[in-house]
């Protein structure tokens, strides 16, 4: 939403306000952080503030999923920020 919207939005409390350098001008945020397999299958996600800390909000994720740290012990999580590169 633009900067007109920020008072009757029913994303408060979830999506957080913040100035989009992309698009010039303030927004209302959220980030959808995902665990994928290397072959882009998604394992975990969850909903996040646009400036929450993704390590948190990863911490969040493999916390509630117990069986999925289980099941795959000694796995290397890479983290990528932003969109992914395109050839």
């Amino acid at each position: 939403m633009t900067r007109g919207g920020v008072q009757p939005s029913d994303l408060a409390g979830w999506a957080e306000y913040g100035y989009c350098a992309s698009h010039s001008r303030y927004v209302w945020g959220l980030r959808l952080p995902m665990v994928c397999t290397l072959g882009g299958l998604p394992v975990l996600f969850a909903l996040s503030g646009a400036k929450g800390d993704e390590r948190e909000t990863l911490r969040g994720m493999l916390d509630t999923a117990p069986d999925v740290v289980a099941c795959h012990p000694g796995q290397t999580i890479i983290a990528e920020r932003g969109p992914p590169c395109r050839t």
